[in-house]
């Protein structure tokens, strides 16, 4: 959320230029399966309450906390009278704001007496009146970001009486949370049986900044989970957000974005639309027909009582939602990238393919998607989703012309039948501990990632790793605030390394190493070398990581160039 200072914005870019055969083709029969598809279905949350990315509705983007009984409303009459509904908008979600500032005598959340004088219920029994469903905010920190009160050591009496009043989705924000003293991974496993315990099926949003669920197991205990920090209405911002679900602003680039860890039932965030918010109408079809392309829940936040007609078109274009909300539930994938022209594709269920010809640099220019790129060959059929109309039949590729700045082309390429294979997944040996004996942090790919990424075998300058004289031929080079993530799966029983700045450093600016278990919000701090000069000898690590299910390593310093030398975990069958 916005006011409080837990904001984890991935600040570097790496651009990656041309992916061609991500795919892998399709053999035979209509039985090919993505990585999604393999992964889908099986988180046991009453296996589907969302088969399809969310659709619906939030209050924050709109009105922040300034919200009211009378907004909301008037809000689900405007779902109901401009089609949003029929378009397929189903939630009504309350975000931060609603609740009064204290617990009422027997520690139950009571609305804010100013703001919803009819109560919670009454609120959803109105909004359910419209045939939509309710959702609300809460946190799982003592404290919402509002500082009003969180579930903390309420959990139970919090999801009772949220299905008492008839929610249907609950978004779970994480201010405060890093005081808990549980792993995220524990929280959310109260949450999600607390919510079991109340009988009522309801959705369960992660909001936490981007801190990793996709990694640390999110599709455990929720249906979605965001991937990035807040989103503002400015198209940097909008980007920004969709390339932490489809770049590698926050997992190594060789998984070319978060798909396979997302699919029926289980979906990756990258947090509510801007739509109708933006400053043109060609920037609100930009990001709209990013998150379609993305399967993100499509959670509307623009003021529903005074959008333009435009604005509504955008919103309910039909076949450009049939794209987010198709049930094969593969996440589009890069297929092209070359930092101001991108290509996406995303195999369809009825054997067509979706793709998205996006210009985001500032020169007018033709973007071409090669057939090859996307597992097709010859003559195909083109259709235009946002313009409703064929374009008839194209030889071996497309070219979109003349696309000014945020201009794109959403189109549906091929005639049905056969399924397009989606994207092949990273093989778990990749980027996890598969093996007895002993495993270099460096020949796995890290699966997340904040700040600076590290450098494979070298210092961050490319250069061999050096400390106190010693040189090594295996570790992570790393620079000022660098964050990453290794699964090591609960498989590995010690984790071993030297620290320290590299040789090559001889500046007056200290770092720090740590390792955390899991993430940020649970503090668990496995190891801390204290602030470290240049020149000083390196520090040897030994720590027990059993049942650890990911390592979290930290770096910090002002510009200064660190290494962990030697980074390995020892397993055993």
């Amino acid at each position: 959320m916005r006011f409080i200072a837990v904001v984890l914005f991935l600040i570097n870019v790496s651009i990656v230029n041309a992916m061609p055969g991500f795919f892998s083709r399709a053999e035979g029969d209509n039985s090919v399966q993505s990585a999604a598809e393999r992964g889908a279905g099986g988180n046991g949350l009453g296996d589907m309450l969302a088969p399809t990315p969310p659709m619906g509705w939030n209050s924050w983007n709109a009105f922040a906390a300034d919200i009211d009984e009378q907004k909301i409303r008037q809000i689900a009459d405007a779902m109901v009278d401009s089609g949003m509904r029929d378009a397929g908008y189903t939630y009504l979600v309350l975000d931060d704001g609603w609740m009064a500032k204290k617990r009422d005598a027997d520690g139950n959340l009571v609305a804010d007496p100013n703001k919803f004088p009819s109560g919670m219920k009454a609120i959803g029994d109105y909004i359910h009146s419209k045939g939509l469903k309710y959702g609300i905010y809460e946190d799982r920190g003592h404290l919402t970001c509002q500082q009003l009160p969180g579930s903390f050591k309420h959990e139970q009496a919090d999801m009772s009486i949220f299905a008492l009043w008839g929610v249907d989705y609950i978004k779970m924000d994480s201010c405060f949370a890093e005081n808990n003293g549980r792993l995220s991974t524990e929280d959310y496993a109260i949450y999600r049986n607390c919510i079991t315990k109340t009988g009522r099926p309801i959705v369960l949003s992660i909001s936490d900044f981007g801190n990793g669920a996709w990694a640390w197991g999110g599709k455990e205990t929720a249906q979605l989970w965001r991937t990035s920090g807040d989103i503002y209405p400015w198209m940097d911002s909008v980007y920004h957000s969709a390339e932490t679900s489809a770049g590698d602003r926050c997992i190594h680039p060789g998984f070319n974005g978060l798909g396979q860890f997302a699919g029926p039932g289980h979906w990756n965030d990258p947090d509510m639309l801007q739509v109708g918010n933006l400053k043109k109408d060609i920037e609100n079809r930009a990001h709209f027909s990013l998150w379609c392309i993305l399967a993100a829940p499509l959670m509307a936040g623009n003021d529903l009582r005074e959008m333009s007609e435009e604005t509504r078109k955008v919103l309910t274009s039909p076949e450009v939602i049939k794209v987010n909300q198709d049930p094969r539930g593969i996440q589009g994938y890069k297929v092209y990238d070359s930092g101001d022209h991108e290509v996406y594709n995303k195999p369809l269920n009825d054997g067509t393919t979706a793709v998205l010809l996006l210009n985001k640099g500032r020169e007018i220019g033709d973007i071409t998607v090669m057939w090859e790129r996307i597992g097709l060959a010859g003559r195909q059929k083109v259709r235009d989703l946002w313009a409703r109309e064929d374009l008839g039949y194209h030889a071996d590729s497309y070219t979109a012309k003349n696309l000014p700045r945020h201009g794109h082309v959403l189109i549906k390429v091929g005639s049905g039948g056969r399924l397009i294979a989606g994207p092949a997944a990273v093989p778990a040996e990749k980027y996890m501990i598969t093996k007895a004996g002993e495993t270099f942090l460096s020949d796995l790919y890290y699966i997340w990632k904040n700040s600076n990424a590290p450098v494979s075998d070298k210092n961050y300058n490319n250069d061999p790793i050096a400390i106190g004289g010693r040189t090594y031929k295996k570790g992570l080079g790393c620079k000022s605030n660098s964050r990453m993530m290794y699964k090591i799966n609960g498989r590995a029983r010690r984790f071993r390394a030297v620290v320290g700045l590299d040789d090559s450093y001889g500046g007056e600016e200290t770092g720090r190493f740590r390792i955390l278990n899991e993430d940020f919000f649970g503090n668990k701090v496995l190891f801390d070398s204290g602030r470290m000069k240049a020149g000083s000898a390196g520090k040897g690590v030994d720590i027990d990581v059993s049942d650890v299910k990911c390592l979290l390593l930290v770096f910090e310093g002002k510009n200064v160039v660190g290494n962990w030398a030697d980074a390995r975990v020892i397993a055993v069958d």
